[in-house]
């Protein structure tokens, strides 16, 4: 999956698709916005911490999956539990002292129950120690703009907001490993004695909400039903979280409604890719070519409502690009509007290839054919 470079959304109108309301009990806190943008469509104490039950393991099992995807851990490894990731409490893939298991089966547990046994184990095959996988996790959280210190790898008694769940999120969304397994709704371990343990994944939008691909729920009596969902139709993936909803129904209906009314009410426009042409063969004159692809640096997109119709576009280049031309060296700008003629975004035009000019080319030719004659 290619992440985006950077991404640039402007938006038409900007409202909150759902009133505002504060976590009091019923009203649980929430956000929703774009992937890998800067944009909330919608909001309710989203910048606050707060207890987040099981969702407090978020950080470690991100880490481990990044940890699968580098190749440092593989799937088929065997993994010895140990006394210590036996007794761990909470969710539990029902590991025993001793026991041999592969790698993968810890790692669909963790995903998809939180397990902390399977987290645990896969802690020490992997790292060696709790403090050196805890140092591992704030190197992830600091990754996506996170600045906290853990007192344990499953940062127990930790709060998050809403917006750095999200950045969480995100981050799990680009990890092949974590998207694997948070879109399974229910497996069986297979353990090396014959003992079967059944999973089955709390998250029933992955059952209910078309498109939802994850990610990962958590639940406690004193902090409430939280969640980190990512749901994507087409082109466009939004990422939500919802903390302290007041039971399980509450926290689906809360982020189903959020998404329906981001995907009904908004579409995302791919404007610019970095490693795509933003304008093709444009006309060169003086070069060793006579056309160049333009490109942008960074990749750009518009998150527009609906009822505002499609995006304008609008160069600004010489009618002819006169050689040489540097690919760091940009020759024009692209501007889109919307219906009023307001700008929306513009950005700077490139080369995709340098040009040498033709005139260059001619005296080296002339250079050499004379060395060559003596």
């Amino acid at each position: 999956m290619r992440k985006l470079i950077s991404v640039l959304l402007a938006i038409l109108f900007v409202v909150s698709v759902i009133p505002s309301a504060r976590a009091d009990g019923t009203n649980p806190s929430y956000c929703i916005k774009p992937l890998h943008s800067d944009l909330v469509i919608a909001e309710s104490n989203a910048d606050e911490w707060l207890n987040v039950a099981g969702l407090t393991k978020l950080p470690a099992v991100l880490t481990l999956c990044l940890a699968f995807d580098k190749g440092l851990i593989t799937e088929d490894a065997q993994v010895k539990v140990s006394a210590k990731a036996a007794s761990i409490g909470g969710p539990s893939a029902y590991l025993e002292k001793g026991e041999t298991i592969a790698a993968k089966e810890l790692i669909r547990a963790a995903v998809m129950i939180s397990a902390g046994d399977a987290i645990y184990a896969l802690c020490e095959h992997a790292f060696g120690s709790e403090d050196v996988f805890l140092s591992n996790i704030e190197l992830t959280m600091r990754s996506v703009g996170i600045e906290k210190e853990l007192p344990d790898c499953i940062a127990t008694y930790m709060t998050f907001s809403c917006k750095e769940l999200i950045a969480l999120g995100e981050a799990a969304v680009e990890s092949p490993t974590f998207l694997k397994y948070c879109s399974e709704k229910y497996a069986v371990i297979e353990h090396a004695n014959g003992r079967k343990t059944e999973l089955a994944t709390a998250n029933k939008l992955l059952t209910t909400l078309p498109g939802c691909i994850g990610l990962f729920t958590g639940s406690s009596k004193s902090d409430g039903y939280c969640g980190v969902f990512a749901c994507r139709r087409q082109e466009t993936t939004y990422i939500c979280a919802v903390i302290g909803a007041p039971d399980s129904k509450k926290r689906f209906e809360t982020a189903s409604r959020l998404f329906e009314e981001a995907f009904a009410n908004y579409r995302f426009y791919t404007i610019c890719e970095p490693d795509e042409p933003a304008i093709e063969s444009y006309p060169v004159e003086g070069g060793d070519v006579d056309t160049v692809d333009l490109c942008t640096k960074d990749a750009f997109g518009l998150l527009m409502k609906k009822s505002s119709g499609e995006p304008q576009k609008s160069v600004d280049l010489p009618e002819m690009l006169s050689a040489p031309l540097d690919p760091e060296h940009a020759v024009g700008s692209i501007a889109f509007y919307d219906a009023d003629g307001v700008m929306l975004l513009e950005a700077a035009l490139y080369p995709k290839d340098a040009v040498r000019s033709s005139r260059f080319s001619e005296v080296l030719k002339r250079i050499i054919r004379l060395f060559l004659n003596g």
